[in-house]
């Protein structure tokens, strides 16, 4: 191997397998959640009317849902062991993808909306409308719009910078769906219990606030980063820094709310929001797992600076060495999977019971301690990612 080639492999090093790691376990959690919510809607799905024309469609859309998440685990564990598809093999893998997420939007939330989300729908009410009838609607449509149109626009002998315009649209999307479900579930819940539930308890104003303002802007953040990114040809003139503090803190919002409740109970007593967080997993709990990609790519435009210009100096720019800094990843993503790994168990331990055992000592304890110790150490490599070393110039 010649001198040339072993630095640009210790250049990438610096990321590359962190980031490969990261990728494949975001892929296995992504699987084990919707395996777990497939299996009990298998088991548990309503039989009389209306309902059963909710809970029929939606088992079998979470079906689609499992087939992709299996898919997306089978592939990457290509990319996992570094023996890449080629471009075809890879467009047909991510299609298959698309299609059975598509379909695992309009299976799953469709039939909701007619059902018991609008005016005049099986136990309608305003709660309703906020916590069931908007959400399923954008799910239901926007997404599968979006899917499907970058599906169509996946074609490995045409440029890329369509399936990248249209890459950027279906995140964005994603997530102001999933601010909307989150803050709908909120605005759901101080329906129900009145608005002194959020006035009169501090931790949950701070859980509203962070629901319905933080998401909304980091939701905005993702837009103005998508309207300035479209255009670009190819992804080596992204700003990847940016793309993994949005997945970043998506993950940690996710985290930082589980862990409010893992710490402080049911604030203010026993409400919806805490059934959709705990029992009905609508927050995509799988999400906890996103920083494992976000912490690498906040580090991905020096690694790739440092391919195209080395500088003999620049590794003095970071106040941690190459080592430490994988160190640092691999610790995050051994603290993070143990922690979704053990509250995974705490749904898995009961199936066909709907039944969740997150409060119970045996599980609480260790969520709560891994949760922290990953919330932590999380927030110690993204503040490690803004400090640069002083140098002096000779």
């Amino acid at each position: 191997m010649s001198s040339s080639t072993g630095d640009k492999e210790n250049a990438s090093g610096m990321i590359d397998w962190p980031l490969r790691s990261g990728i494949f376990l975001v892929a296995v959690s992504w699987f084990v959640y919707f395996l777990y919510d497939d299996i009990l809607g298998v088991y548990n799905r309503h039989t009389t009317l209306p309902l059963v024309k909710e809970d029929i469609p939606a088992a079998i859309g979470l079906g689609f849902a499992v087939a992709a998440s299996a898919a997306t685990v089978l592939t990457l564990l290509f990319y996992l062991c570094k023996r890449d598809l080629s471009k075809p093999e890879t467009t047909m893998a991510v299609r298959l993808i698309l299609f059975s997420e598509a379909v695992y939007f309009v299976l799953g939330f469709l039939p909701s909306v007619f059902v018991e989300g609008l005016p005049g729908t099986f136990h309608f009410t305003i709660q309703k409308l906020f916590e069931v009838g908007l959400p399923s609607l954008v799910d239901a449509t926007a997404i599968p719009t979006v899917l499907v149109k970058l599906f169509l626009t996946l074609n490995p002998s045409k440029p890329a910078k369509e399936t990248i315009k249209w890459g950027l649209i279906a995140g964005t999307v994603y997530l102001f769906a999933f601010w909307i479900s989150n803050a709908g579930n909120w605005i759901g819940a101080a329906i129900a219990k009145g608005v002194n539930y959020i006035i009169d308890y501090p931790v949950n104003m701070f859980s509203f606030i962070l629901t319905t303002v933080g998401l909304l802007l980091l939701s905005l953040y993702a837009a103005y980063f998508s309207r300035k990114t479209i255009g670009k040809g190819n992804l080596t003139r992204f700003d990847l820094k940016k793309v993994g503090l949005i997945l970043t803190a998506t993950g940690m919002y996710l985290t930082l709310t589980l862990l409010l409740w893992f710490i402080f109970g049911s604030v203010g007593g026993w409400g919806t929001w805490y059934a959709w967080l705990l029992g009905h997993g609508y927050l995509d709990l799988w999400g906890l797992t996103l920083p494992f990609i976000g912490l690498p790519l906040l580090f991905y435009t020096e690694s790739r600076a440092a391919q195209t210009a080395p500088n003999p100096n620049r590794a003095s720019l970071q106040p941690v060495n190459r080592k430490q800094l994988n160190a640092l990843f691999f610790i995050v993503e051994g603290l993070g999977i143990t922690f979704y790994a053990v509250l995974s168990a705490a749904y898995y331990a009961t199936i066909p019971s709907t039944k969740v055992l997150t409060g119970e000592p045996i599980f609480h304890i260790p969520i709560t301690i891994f949760g922290l110790l990953y919330f932590i150490a999380t927030i110690i490599v993204v503040l490690v990612s803004t400090i640069k070393k002083k140098t002096k110039e000779k």
